[in-house]
């Protein structure tokens, strides 16, 4: 259910959902919707009321999701459009031609395309290339971290490449699966390292504490320096 509270003469909506949680949970996602889940023992108005203790920091993650919106990948597959990759801006022009590609060239990226008309095709086109080109990119980069983790002996995890809106990575200890965002490729090769050392640590220990950033201080001095370089990015991972 939608609800909305009055912060400072501002009308804030946000979306009610019933869950069996301890606590009332307030998310801002990216697209700048405002979701909380609270337990049904909780009263609405007592919600009303956390949010509203809460809105100067909604307010603050509304402008700071609306300062990354930068469209950086291409929406509909047409001539014009921006792609982002590994930190490098290009342009996206479809050309006619067969068999289909596409081409980094300079600042330009070339899709050579049967139709440049058939945008549901062509984005499918493009999405498989970037796709693979992250897939390549992970391959390299898992290349040259993992023999820096060779003191603590933890085995090759499985790794897998996916759509993630909030989240670079993700890592299951147990499982040994480590999973990549795939928009990680818009940012520069040493943020995807950074990440991939990141989530391998957690194979070591699975916790963020003092124990793990020792870990990653070892295998990887600069990581602060790569994860600064990250957020500067500014990607949008929610854009279709």
């Amino acid at each position: 259910m939608e609800r909305t509270i009055c912060y400072q003469g501002e009308t804030i909506a946000y979306q009610l959902e019933w869950k069996h949680v301890k606590n009332v949970n307030i998310r801002v996602m990216p697209s700048g919707l405002v979701c909380v889940s609270a337990n049904r023992k909780v009263a609405s108005r007592e919600v009303d009321r956390i949010v509203s203790s809460r809105a100067e920091w909604i307010l603050r993650a509304r402008t700071y999701y609306a300062g990354r919106a930068v469209q950086q990948m291409p929406v509909a597959c047409q001539s014009g459009e921006p792609v982002c990759l590994f930190g490098k801006r290009y342009e996206l022009q479809l050309e006619r031609s067969n068999p289909e590609r596409v081409v980094p060239e300079g600042t330009s990226l070339r899709m050579f395309v049967n139709d440049p008309a058939d945008s549901a095709h062509n984005k499918r086109l493009f999405e498989a290339w970037y796709r693979a080109v992250c897939e390549a990119a992970l391959t390299r980069a898992v290349e040259t971290v993992y023999p820096l983790f060779q003191a603590y002996k933890i085995p090759m995890p499985q790794f897998r490449i996916r759509k993630m809106k909030t989240r670079w990575g993700s890592c299951l200890p147990v499982k040994r699966v480590v999973t990549i965002n795939l928009y990680l490729a818009q940012a520069p090769v040493a943020c995807m390292e950074y990440v991939v050392a990141h989530e391998l640590a957690h194979l070591v220990r699975a916790d963020h504490s003092a124990q793990f950033y020792a870990v990653l201080d070892a295998v990887m001095p600069d990581h602060k320096e790569r994860k600064r370089l990250l957020r500067e990015q500014r990607i949008n991972c929610y854009a279709e």
